[in-house]
C-alpha cells in the first residue's frame, strides 16, 4: 500500500512544471470550464470522455497564504441548542428528529438514532433494528417552517366577510353571485386578527345550525336538491350539515383530532339554537381521513374483520418469501424500506407483480408484469395451482377458515342449524372470549347465529360457533370435511343442496382461473405464475405486502381479499414473517383501544361529553362520561356533487347503492385541518366548480399556502411538529413506538398550536351562547395543560395504561418523549393471539373468510372471490364479472349492455365467462382513451406535503432547474407523465413534448364544461411527457400529491414574465401549468364498500358492529380506475421549438446513439489504451 501510494506521488511530481502553479481562482475557473467540457463532451454522440480517468492537479490550497475563510465551511454546523420532535406526516412512519438552532433558527435536522434505547413498562427493550429513522421529508422540514409558502396570519376571503357583515343573509343564486361563492378562486383573502377571526367562525358556525334546522332547514335542503335519503341522520339539525375532519390519522392526536372532539361540541350549539334537550342534541359530522385518500385496503374487513392486520415493518425481515403486489416498498416505505433489504441479507426471496419494472421489481427475485387491475385473477389462478397440486394446509384450513364451513346450494346463504334443527337455540357462551374479549352483544350474536360443518366423525351435519376453532375443534373431537357436498332435509322436509366452501372453490369456481385463462386476463408469464404458486405453498414464512397498486382500483374489495386466498391456503397466518399486509394506510386509531377492563380508550378525547364535562385533573378515564353526538361520514359523497350513490334503474326505479350506515347528509360548513384536502380530491375541478358553491363556509387549517387554502374562506395558520406550544401525542400503525413532544421552537409566525385553534373558537361559542360549558369543555387546553388530556387517553387504552406524560418525558422508559406501546409481541405478529390462544377472529364466523353470504354480496355477484374488469379502465365491458360460475347469481337492474353513465356501468353486474368477455368492447377505448393512468406515491411527497419545498420539487422530476432556463416550467421543477416511448411515438410525441390528458368527457375535468369556458382552460390537464420503456404500451404513469394548478396560478403563469405558476395575492405554488392528475380520475362509488349488513370489529374499541365505520368499511377512493386520451399539445424544446436538448444526447430512452445501443447490449466492456493517453 505504502509503494502504491509513492507510485502515485511520483506521478505527480513528474507532471508538476514548476512556474505553472494554479492558483486558488484559476483553480475554480478551469475547474468550471471542466464541467462544462464534461457536459458538452456528454453531449457528443459516440463520446466515451465519461470513462475516462481523472487529472492529476496540484492542491490549490497548498499556495494559499490565508486559511482562515475555512472557518466558514467548519462552522456551518455550529448550534446552540438542539431539541427532538417528531417528523409526523401521513407516511406512518412518525420519525425521532433531532432539530439543531442557531440563533433561535432551526439550521438543520438529522436522525435521533436512539430507537433502542426505547421499552416499555415491563422493561422489553427495542430493537437496533429500528435504526435509522427519517428521509428527506424530516431533513428539509425546516425549508418548509422558514419557506416562503409558510401561513403566517389568518386569512379570510372577502366575500365571505362581506356576508358576514351583512348578517349572513340566505344564500340565493344572486347572493352566491354576490359573495362570490361562484367563484371563490377569483376572489381575494385579507388579513385578519386572531380575535376576530374566532367570533367570525362562531358566529359562522351558529348562522349555518340555524338556517338548516327544523322544518324550515328541510324544506331549504329538498329545494337545494338534496335527495330525502339524505335527510336520514339529519334528524332536524343544522348542526348535522357541518362537516370536521381531523387531519390525517395519528399525526397528532390532541391538536389533529381535536376536530372530532370539536364536533363534539357542537351539539351544545345544536341544544341552544333548537332548544333540545341533552337526549336530543346532535352534533357535527367527522369525515374519515385514510379511506378518503384511498388508502385503506377496504377488503380486509370481509376477510378477517379488521381494518387491517396489526403489524410492525420489521416483523417482514423475519420473511423467507415477501411478494409485494402494487406496493413498492423500495421507494416509498422510507425509514423503514431496508428492512425489505434484509430479507435479501438473510436468504430470503423477493418477488414483485406490477405492471411496471421499477424500483421494488430491481430488487426481485423474479418480477411477474400484469395488466393493471388483474391481480384477483392471478391470484385466483395461483390458488388454484395450490389446490390441484394438494399443496394446502388442511389442517389449518379446518381449524381456522371458512373453506370447511357448509353453504346452500338455492339462497347461496349459509347453512344455518336452525335451517334443518327445529327449534335450535345458539350455543354459544357468553363467558367465552366472543363476549368477555372481543364485546359482543347478545342482539349481535342473535343476527349471525351459528353455523354447520360436515363433521367426518359423526357423517353427518353438525352445528358449529365461531369460538369452535383450531384446539376447540379437537377437544370436542369434531373433524369438519373440507372436499364434500351433499343434501340435507330442512324443517319443512325439503331437500337442500349443500357444499363446503371449499368443494366450491374447487369443484366450480376456480374452474374459470386455469393457467391459460388467467395468463390471457393478466398478461402474466405461465412459468411465473406456476412459479409463484410453488414458492407460496413450499417457503414459509410467507407474506404478500400490497399497497395504493391494489386499493385504488374500484374492485379493490376483490383485490384484497383474492391477496389473502394464498396466504390461507398454506397456512402463512399467525407467525412472524407471515400473512397479507397493506402499506398504504393500516391500522391507526386502533392503537389506543377502548375495553370494559381499561376505559374508553380514543373516545375519551374526542367524545367525552360536552353536557357534563370532568373538570378535574386528576380524573381517571373511567371517571368520564363518554357520550358521542357526532356521527362518521365519508368525503367521498362530497367529492361527487354532495350525493349518496342513487341510481334510476329500468328494473327498479330509483334505488340506493349507499346503505343507510353511510347515508351522509348535505354539506353546509366544512373544517379540516393538516391536509391539503382538495388537492387530494380525486375529481377536484368539479368540485370547485360545481360542488363547493353550495358550501357556506370553507375553513382550511394549515402550515403553508395550498390550494384548499386559495379556494377556502377562512384560512388558520397552524403551528408546525417544531413549533408545538402544547404536549403532542402520536402513534404508528408502522412500529411500536408511543411518542410525546412539544416543539423546541418558538412559533415563526402570528400561529397556533391546532388544538388551541379548536379551543378559542369554542371559547367564543360559549360567549355568544352565554355557556360556560363551552369553555370548561377545553378548559386544560386553555390553561396549557394537553398533558391531562392524553393522561386520561393512556389511562383509559388497552396498549397504554400505566403510562403517564411525566414519566415519558422523563426519560423513564429510555429516552425522553418515547415508550414501547403494550403489544404481546415485538414484533406486533398480527393474529398471534387466534392461532397461538385459539381465539375467534373478528368475523362472523370466527374464521378467515373466502366467502360472503351478506344479501347485498350476493346481489352484486361477489359472494366468491371474483374478478371484475373496471367500470372504466378496462378494454372490455365496463364492470363485467368474469366467472361461469353458477353459484353467483348478480342483479343487474335491467341496466343495459351499452349503457354509457357512470352512475349505471358502476352499479351494474352482468356475468360472463373469459371467452365472452375478451369478445367485448369499452366504448371510452374505442374512443381513443386507451391508456391506464397510474398515479403512484413519490417518494419526495407525503400525500401533497413538500410537493412544492424547492429541493423536493426541484429533484421529484426530470426536469428539476433552479434557473428555470424554460419559462414555461411552472415551478423549480415540473411534474411529468411518464409513458411507454413506443406508444408515445406512435401518437407523434417526442420525448419531453407536453401533451394533453383527457379522460371521459362526460364529466372530467368537470361536468357540462365548455371549452370555451377560462375555467376549462385551469382544469384541463397539459403535461411534460417522458418516456419511459420500463411501462407497458397502454400505461401511463403521474406520480400523485403534486399541487394542481388555479385560477391564480395559470393568471401568474401567462402573465408573469418569468412565467412562473405563483398566485400573485396569495403566494400559492403550483406543480403544473395547467390541470392536475386530478383532472382525470373520477369519484367512484363502490356499492361493496357501503353495505349495511357487513358485521367487522369497531376501529377503536373490544367490540362490533354492522355496517359503516369511518376508516374502516367506507368508500376508499380509487384515483386509478380512469381511463386517459393522450393528444400532442406543445414542442418540448427550449421556447416550444424542436427537441429538449437531452434528447439529442443519444443516450435517452428509444433515442439511443450507436455507442449506448453497444452499452445496452454490454458490447462495451473494453477501452483501448491509447484513449487513456489522451489525458
Amino acid at each position: 500500500m505504502k509503494k502504491d501510494h509513492l507510485k502515485h506521488q511520483n506521478i505527480i511530481s513528474e507532471n508538476h512544471q514548476p512556474g505553472k502553479e494554479i492558483s486558488r481562482r484559476n483553480f475554480l475557473k478551469v475547474g468550471t470550464m471542466g464541467l462544462g467540457g464534461a457536459g458538452l463532451l456528454w453531449s457528443t454522440p459516440g463520446s466515451t470522455y465519461f470513462l475516462k480517468g481523472i487529472p492529476n492537479i496540484d492542491n490549490p490550497l497548498s499556495h494559499y497564504p490565508n486559511r482562515g475563510w475555512e472557518k466558514i465551511y467548519r462552522n456551518q454546523y455550529k448550534y446552540d441548542d438542539s431539541f427532538t420532535f417528531i417528523c409526523s406526516p401521513n407516511c406512518t412512519h412518525e420519525c425521532r428528529m433531532q432539530g439543531f438552532n442557531r440563533n433561535g433558527v432551526m439550521i438543520r435536522t438529522e436522525q435521533n438514532y436512539d430507537s433502542h434505547k426505547i421499552k416499555d413498562l415491563y422493561g422489553n427493550q427495542c430493537t437496533h433494528a429500528w435504526n435509522p429513522r427519517g428521509c428527506s421529508n424530516g431533513f428539509t422540514f425546516h425549508r418548509r417552517i422558514y419557506g416562503s409558502y409558510r401561513l403566517k396570519y389568518p386569512l379570510v376571503r372577502k366575500g365571505w366577510k362581506q356576508w358576514a357583515d351583512d348578517g349572513f343573509p340566505y344564500l340565493t343564486l344572486s347572493n352566491r353571485d354576490k359573495y362570490k361563492f361562484n367563484s371563490r378562486g377569483t376572489d381575494t383573502l385579507v388579513k385578519i386578527s386572531w380575535n376576530k377571526i374566532e367570533n367570525y367562525i362562531a358566529n359562522g358556525l351558529i348562522n349555518i345550525s340555524k338556517t338548516y334546522s327544523g322544518e324550515v332547514g328541510k324544506k331549504r335542503l329538498l329545494k337545494q336538491g338534496y335527495p330525502e335519503e339524505m335527510l336520514t341522520h339529519w334528524n332536524g339539525a343544522g348542526t348535522r350539515t357541518i362537516k370536521l375532519r381531523g387531519g390525517m390519522g395519528l399525526l397528532g392526536v390532541i391538536g389533529k383530532y381535536g376536530a372530532y372532539r370539536f364536533s363534539n361540541t357542537l351539539a351544545l350549539v345544536d341544544h341552544h339554537v333548537r332548544g333540545v334537550s341533552r337526549k336530543d342534541a346532535k352534533a357535527g359530522r367527522n369525515w374519515s381521513n385514510y379511506t378518503w385518500h384511498g388508502d385503506q385496503a377496504p377488503g380486509f374487513p370481509f376477510v378477517h374483520g379488521l381494518q387491517a392486520s396489526d403489524v410492525d415493518m420489521n416483523e417482514m425481515r423475519f420473511s423467507k418469501l415477501m411478494v409485494s403486489i402494487g406496493k413498492n416498498l423500495v421507494e416509498n416505505k422510507r425509514a423503514d424500506n431496508h428492512f425489505a433489504a434484509e430479507i435479501m441479507e438473510r436468504g430470503g426471496k423477493l418477488v414483485n407483480i406490477s405492471p411496471e419494472y421499477g424500483p421494488s421489481s430491481s430488487k426481485a427475485d423474479y418480477w411477474l408484469t400484469i395488466r393493471p387491475n388483474t391481480d384477483t385473477a392471478l391470484l385466483l389462478g395461483i390458488s388454484k395451482i395450490i389446490i390441484d397440486n394438494n399443496w394446502h394446509d388442511k389442517t389449518f384450513l379446518k381449524e381456522f377458515s371458512d373453506f370447511p364451513l357448509l353453504i346452500r346450494k338455492d339462497t347461496l346463504k349459509r347453512l344455518k342449524p336452525e335451517d334443518f334443527i327445529k327449534n335450535y337455540n345458539n350455543r354459544l357462551s357468553e363467558k367465552g372470549p366472543s363476549f368477555k374479549i372481543h364485546g359482543m352483544k347478545k342482539e349481535q350474536y342473535e343476527k349471525i347465529g351459528d353455523f354447520t360443518i360436515f363433521d367426518r366423525t359423526t357423517s353427518s351435519v353438525q352445528p358449529i360457533t365461531r369460538e369452535d376453532i383450531g384446539d376447540f375443534l379437537k377437544k370436542k373431537k369434531i373433524d369438519p370435511a373440507l372436499d364434500w357436498e351433499g343434501t340435507i332435509k330442512d324443517n319443512d322436509g325439503i331437500e337442500i343442496k349443500i357444499c363446503t366452501i371449499f368443494w366450491a372453490y374447487k369443484h366450480i369456481h376456480l374452474k374459470d382461473y386455469d393457467l391459460d385463462t388467467v395468463a390471457e386476463i393478466t398478461h402474466s408469464n405461465k412459468e411465473l405464475i406456476q412459479q409463484l404458486a410453488k414458492d407460496l405453498a413450499t417457503i414459509k414464512p410467507a407474506a404478500i405486502h400490497i399497497g395504493e397498486g391494489l386499493n385504488h382500483w374500484f374492485h379493490a374489495v376483490e383485490n384484497n381479499r383474492a391477496c389473502y386466498l394464498p396466504v390461507i391456503l398454506t397456512g402463512n397466518i399467525g407467525k412472524r414473517g407471515a400473512g397479507c399486509h397493506t402499506w398504504a394506510g393500516n391500522y391507526k386509531a386502533g392503537l389506543f383501544q377502548g375495553s370494559a377492563e381499561v376505559g374508553p380508550g380514543f373516545k375519551g378525547w374526542v367524545a367525552e361529553d360536552p353536557f357534563a364535562p370532568n373538570l378535574n385533573p386528576r380524573s381517571k378515564a373511567k371517571e368520564l362520561k363518554i357520550k358521542g353526538y357526532t356521527r362518521g361520514e365519508e368525503p367521498s359523497y362530497w367529492n361527487v356533487g354532495d350525493f349518496p350513490l342513487l341510481v334510476d334503474t329500468p328494473k327498479h326505479g330509483k334505488k340506493s347503492f349507499t346503505g343507510e350506515t353511510h347515508m351522509p347528509t348535505p354539506t353546509k360548513a366544512i373544517w379540516h385541518n393538516n391536509v391539503n384536502l382538495l388537492n387530494n380530491a380525486k375529481y377536484h375541478y368539479e368540485m370547485v366548480k360545481n360542488t363547493n358553491p353550495g358550501i357556506e363556509m370553507i375553513i382550511s387549517q394549515d402550515i403553508e399556502m395550498t390550494a384548499t387554502c386559495e379556494y377556502a374562506d377562512i384560512v388558520l395558520p397552524a403551528n408546525s411538529w417544531a413549533e408545538q406550544q402544547n404536549y403532542e401525542l402520536t402513534g404508528s400503525c408502522s412500529n411500536p413506538f408511543l411518542q410525546i413532544w412539544n416543539g423546541g421552537l418558538k412559533p415563526v409566525f402570528d400561529s397556533k398550536d391546532d388544538v388551541l385553534i379548536w379551543a378559542n373558537v369554542a371559547k367564543q361559542l360559549g360567549k355568544i351562547l352565554k355557556d360556560k360549558r363551552f369553555e370548561d369543555y377545553w378548559k386544560f387546553v386553555l390553561e396549557g395543560k394537553t398533558e391531562i388530556y392524553i393522561d386520561r387517553l393512556l389511562d383509559g387504552s388497552n396498549t397504554t395504561k400505566g403510562y403517564t406524560t411525566k414519566d415519558i418525558m422523563d426519560g423513564k422508559y429510555g429516552e425522553p418523549g418515547s415508550a414501547l406501546m403494550l403489544f404481546r409481541t415485538y414484533p406486533r405478529i398480527p393474529f398471534y393471539e387466534q392461532i397461538k390462544d385459539n381465539t375467534p377472529f373478528y368475523t362472523p364466523t370466527g374464521r378467515m373468510q373466502a366467502y360472503n353470504d351478506e344479501p347485498e354480496i350476493i346481489e352484486y355477484g361477489e359472494n366468491f372471490i371474483v374478478h371484475r374488469e373496471g367500470p372504466e379502465a378496462t378494454p372490455y365491458l365496463p364492470n363485467v364479472i368474469v366467472s361461469n360460475n353458477p353459484l353467483i347469481r348478480p342483479e343487474d337492474y335491467g341496466i343495459p349492455l351499452d349503457a354509457t353513465s357512470a352512475e349505471e356501468r358502476q352499479v351494474r353486474n352482468v356475468k360472463m365467462p373469459w371467452k365472452k368477455v375478451k369478445k367485448t368492447k369499452n366504448f371510452l377505448w374505442e374512443d381513443g382513451f386507451s391508456f391506464y393512468c397510474l398515479t403512484p406515491k413519490s417518494r419526495h411527497t407525503t400525500h401533497s406535503s413538500w410537493a412544492t419545498t424547492d429541493w423536493h420539487f426541484i429533484w421529484s422530476n426530470p426536469f428539476g432547474d433552479p434557473y428555470r432556463e424554460d419559462k414555461r416550467q411552472p415551478g423549480v421543477g415540473e411534474h411529468t407523465m411518464y409513458m411507454n416511448s413506443d406508444a408515445a411515438k406512435d401518437l407523434g410525441i417526442e420525448d419531453g413534448d407536453y401533451v394533453y390528458v383527457d379522460a371521459d368527457p362526460q364529466n372530467r375535468p368537470y361536468r357540462n364544461f365548455d371549452v370555451k369556458d377560462s375555467f376549462y382552460k385551469v382544469a384541463r390537464l397539459k403535461v411534460r411527457c417522458r418516456y419511459n420503456p420500463s411501462y407497458p404500451y397502454h400505461v401511463i404513469m403521474i406520480k400523485h400529491g403534486a399541487w394542481m394548478s388555479t385560477e391564480k396560478s395559470v393568471l401568474a403563469h401567462e402573465s408573469r414574465s418569468d412565467g412562473r405558476a405563483q398566485s400573485k395575492d396569495t403566494g400559492y405554488q403550483a406543480s403544473y401549468r395547467y390541470g392536475s392528475h386530478q383532472s382525470v380520475t373520477y369519484g367512484w362509488q363502490m356499492p361493496m364498500q357501503q353495505l349495511d349488513s357487513l358485521f367487522h370489529k369497531a376501529k377503536a374499541k373490544m367490540g362490533f358492529l354492522f355496517g359503516y365505520e369511518a376508516d374502516n368499511h367506507a368508500i376508499n377512493t380509487v384515483p386509478k380506475e380512469t381511463l386517459v386520451k393522450i393528444t400532442f399539445a406543445e414542442k418540448g424544446g427550449l421556447r416550444g421549438k424542436g427537441k429538449l436538448e437531452v434528447v439529442k444526447t443519444g443516450f435517452t430512452p428509444a433515442n439511443e446513439n450507436e455507442f449506448m445501443e453497444n452499452y445496452i447490449a454490454g458490447n462495451l466492456t473494453t477501452t483501448g489504451g491509447d484513449e487513456w493517453d489522451e489525458w
